[in-house]
């Protein structure tokens, strides 16, 4: 299962019915843009848009996901290499992630931590100076809350769609593009809480919380209106 030889595919099958990839996206419910990152490989359709497109080129699942057409004779050998390469990139994909995460460990920890650890010192002694337990209370408030933000901003990216609303689930146009652009919302919110929460720790320096109390106001004010946006745009109506 190749991306590209898919999105190849699909551009071959949607000249064949002479439709542009405005047509075949207003078929589908989904944007010309996701149709235009399918036939140049650098997305890949859901289930649903999947069995659109099967229904839309009368083409099976199958030859879609092999970007070609499959003789009957060859079938069941096609559906046994398709049902492995899912399994493979699947794997593939868990292994990228690890190993990018184990990088991104020991680089922060030979190349930023030590620099950092006289700040961190010099920090620890003026917030442990000055703190109260109100706003010890507020930081681990702030930070607990932005916390479930980007947890729930990167689930609703990766497509738990549910997490906002499931009984507008059918009417979502573009599933794919809204489940990205809300995930990306709700991710912001979180990481302008998470450095907002730290003024909280300054109450000494008044200009540090006033700060990050207007960047925080400021900053959520635009991310609802984004929100919004895009529940407007995706889903017909703001509910």
């Amino acid at each position: 299962m190749d991306s590209k030889s898919c999105g190849s595919f699909i551009c071959e099958l949607r000249k064949e019915k002479k439709l542009t990839q405005k047509e075949v996206a207003e078929k589908l419910n989904v944007s010309d843009k996701a149709i235009s990152r399918w036939e140049t490989g650098k997305g890949f359709p859901d289930v649903n848009s999947l069995m659109g497109l099967s229904e839309l080129f009368n083409v099976t699942v199958n030859e879609l996901l092999a970007g070609k057409r499959i003789d009957k004779d060859n079938l069941n050998k096609v559906v046994e290499e398709n049902v492995i390469q899912v399994i493979e990139s699947k794997e593939k994909a868990v292994k990228k992630k690890k190993a990018q995460m184990v990088i991104c460990s020991f680089l922060f920890l030979i190349f930023l931590l030590p620099p950092a650890f006289p700040t961190v010192i010099y920090l620890f002694d003026v917030i442990s100076s000055s703190i109260s337990f109100e706003n010890l209370a507020e930081f681990i408030g702030l930070l607990t809350v932005s916390v479930l933000l980007l947890a729930s901003g990167f689930a609703v990216k990766k497509g738990h769609i549910s997490l906002l609303h499931s009984y507008h689930y059918k009417n979502v146009i573009d599933r794919e593009g809204y489940c990205n652009s809300m995930g990306k919302c709700i991710i912001s919110m979180g990481l302008l809480l998470f450095v907002c929460s730290f003024s909280s720790l300054f109450p000494a320096i008044h200009l540090v919380e006033v700060i990050g109390k207007v960047i925080l106001l400021v900053g959520s004010i635009i991310d609802v209106a984004f929100l919004f946006k895009y529940q407007y745009k995706y889903n017909g109506g703001l509910f």
